[in-house]
């Protein structure tokens, strides 16, 4: 998608993906289910800034994974960014896939310890961890799934999200396409059912106190 006020990043800027990951990997540090995710290297000794790293990390490599699919995007100014992508343009491949085609980055600075304690904690987090759940609703009809956005902290009350999201919307509208994104909080929640999307369903687990909100925007 070429959207207006809005650069696609693409895999050979890295310079670019590193602004977005950086941006993403900070705000995520308080998100309910990567919060969640990162809690068992607790038992490690892990501090805030090693999470954040790792996190950082993380989405160094999910985006990169992305790019190659118009999966990356950054306001021109560079206070916001988001992981999204219209489902066609993924030439076959689903974003779990893609989440994991690459670990280059994290596995360069996660300790061996550390890279366990993750993989252990996300197989146990798979019930409130259903991310493909939007090419199943399609059935492979077109759509754009957001599975990440977030605003630079220095930038926060501003309107940059609003300003990321727009053109997204328009494009959306335009051509009759499903918007699809999950939270795992009440604040999210209520902030995504301000911008347009409502609740589809819930996935749970007693033993996470975290829960998935899955949502949809339609076309207007």
């Amino acid at each position: 998608m070429n959207l207006p006020g809005i650069i696609t990043v693409s895999a050979d800027q890295p310079l670019l993906l590193e602004r977005a990951a950086r941006i993403l990997g900070d705000s995520f540090i308080e998100e309910g289910w990567t919060s969640t995710w990162l809690s068992c290297l607790d038992q490690l000794g892990a501090t805030r800034a090693r999470k954040q790293e790792l996190l950082r990390a993380q989405f160094r490599d999910e985006l990169g994974n992305h790019a190659p699919y118009q999966g990356v995007y950054l306001l021109e100014d560079g206070t916001a960014a988001t992981g999204a992508y219209l489902h066609s343009e993924l030439q076959g491949h689903t974003h779990p896939e893609l989440q994991s085609a690459s670990r280059e980055n994290l596995l360069a600075v996660a300790t061996p310890q550390e890279i366990a304690a993750l993989d252990t904690q996300e197989e146990r987090m798979a019930p409130i961890s259903q991310f493909d759940w939007t090419r199943v609703r399609e059935q492979e009809g077109d759509h754009i799934y957001f599975f990440a956005w977030a605003v630079d902290r220095t930038a926060r009350g501003k309107g940059s999200l609003r300003r990321l999201v727009t053109p997204f919307f328009d494009y959306a509208d335009e051509h009759g396409l499903n918007c699809y994104l999950e939270c795992y909080a009440d604040r999210l929640q209520s902030m995504y059912e301000h911008l347009g999307f409502e609740l589809v369903d819930v996935l749970s687990d007693a033993a996470f106190p975290v829960t998935e909100r899955r949502m949809m925007r339609r076309p207007r």
